[in-house]
């Protein structure tokens, strides 16, 4: 039994109609499957904790939608050990099929969904505020510049617009752009696996799981899927034309040599920032905090890839 999840939103609304060529298939081929629509925010949550209480057997959940739904899906497993996941990407991003080397193609990724050759263990991260609240995420989770790029992207009309002509993944560069100049640096306290790393102006800092974040930004070239570590991109001190010529590097992986940016590589990190700033993970903002604690979980997630 298959149980996929769609977010009918997906690709600017597309998705409903592209599901049902998929659909079809899945119909033709007499394929055991339920199908489940979200209604909005925080909905795949909610579907995926209700298919994970049906019984104690495996479940196989694919997942039809882009990193946002990714991330809500995974947020309702209470038992990995019991999930085999699928994915379909239909996200403006799609990082997290970047990072798996998905097929872009729905109809690709659902043949590899249904004739896996390869399931791979994959890290996830988690992010727990001061009040206790936790929040898990699987390709990135952000504080300051890239997560207000997120809150913006949001409700920016410039998003819709350029997913409905193809060329979604440059919401990012063009909302980070007016960004820069909106952002306001603060001084921060950093602490690494137990060390500790006084920051000067904050412009942000980002927590990786996956190599690429913000549509194929790659922001941390030497991060692995599946070694345990969070891949901390610190980026501080430095002007802001100075990080209108740091970000194409980004595209690159070229950053992590230029003076401002600093990379850390560990287990856990926390955060106490001088000012509130904007939280993300993978794309979904949750306000502005002043303590963050990141880590990356122990428990995997199987993923046919």
């Amino acid at each position: 039994m298959y149980h996929f999840i769609i977010n009918p939103h997906s690709k600017t609304g597309k998705a409903k109609d592209l599901w049902q060529g998929l659909r079809k298939r899945l119909e033709n081929e007499g394929i055991d499957y339920k199908e489940y629509f979200t209604t909005g925010r925080g909905h795949a949550t909610q579907i995926s904790k209700e298919i994970c209480a049906i019984d104690n057997e495996k479940k196989t959940i694919v997942i039809v939608g882009g990193d946002g739904t990714a991330n809500e899906v995974i947020n309702g497993i209470d038992n990995y050990e019991n999930v085999l996941l699928g994915y379909i990407p239909m996200g403006s991003s799609n990082d997290l099929a970047r990072g798996l080397l998905l097929p872009k193609n729905p109809a690709e990724a659902l043949d590899r969904v249904l004739n896996p050759k390869k399931i791979r263990a994959v890290d996830h991260g988690q992010v727990t505020f001061q009040d206790g609240f936790s929040r898990r995420f699987s390709v990135s989770s952000g504080i300051g510049y890239d997560a207000a790029i997120c809150q913006v992207a949001l409700t920016s009309k410039i998003k819709s617009f350029l997913n409905k002509i193809g060329v979604g993944k440059l919401t990012y560069l063009l909302i980070g752009i007016k960004e820069i100049f909106a952002s306001i640096p603060c001084d921060a306290t950093v602490i690494a696996d137990g060390i500790t790393y006084p920051i000067k102006n904050l412009i942000f800092m980002a927590s990786l799981i996956q190599k690429c974040e913000g549509g194929g930004l790659l922001m941390a070239p030497d991060a692995s899927d599946n070694d345990r570590k969070l891949s901390i991109c610190l980026v501080s001190n430095i002007s802001k034309l100075k990080i209108l010529f740091v970000m194409p590097t980004i595209f690159f992986g070229k950053h992590t040599k230029i003076k401002g940016v600093q990379m850390i590589t560990c287990s856990s990190v926390s955060i106490h920032t001088h000012s509130p700033l904007y939280v993300h993970t993978d794309g979904e903002t949750h306000g502005r905090h002043t303590d963050i604690t990141l880590s990356c979980t122990s428990d995997q997630v199987s993923i046919i890839t």
